[in-house]
């Protein structure tokens, strides 16, 4: 039984290795390529230019204003709030104060 097994084994084996030697004997006689480009056309296409897309200048004025106002609110949510901090004067002190100057 196991030497049936083993023999089949080996007659598969010889099978797929006739089988890589036909594939790699065709493959030979292929040309090879590389991926990409081939060499020489790019004289043979010329490549167009791309057209840049203008911006009228209130286009850009209003992007500009955009950014700024975009920066402000930025900017005052990362400065804490002092008002907040200070306690009012009382009325009595203002008043004083004002006397006295």
């Amino acid at each position: 039984m196991l030497e049936s097994i083993l023999a089949e084994i080996d007659s598969e084996i010889a099978r797929l290795q006739a089988a890589k030697a036909l594939l790699s004997s065709a493959s030979g006689t292929v040309a090879s390529r590389k991926s990409g480009k081939p060499t020489g056309s790019a004289a043979a296409t010329p490549v167009k230019a791309v057209k840049r897309r203008t911006m009228s200048a209130e286009a850009r004025e209003r992007i500009r204003q955009a950014q700024i106002k975009r920066w402000a609110t930025a900017k005052k949510a990362a400065r804490p709030n002092t008002n907040a901090a200070v306690s009012p004067i009382p009325a009595a002190r203002k008043k004083a104060a004002k006397a006295a100057a």
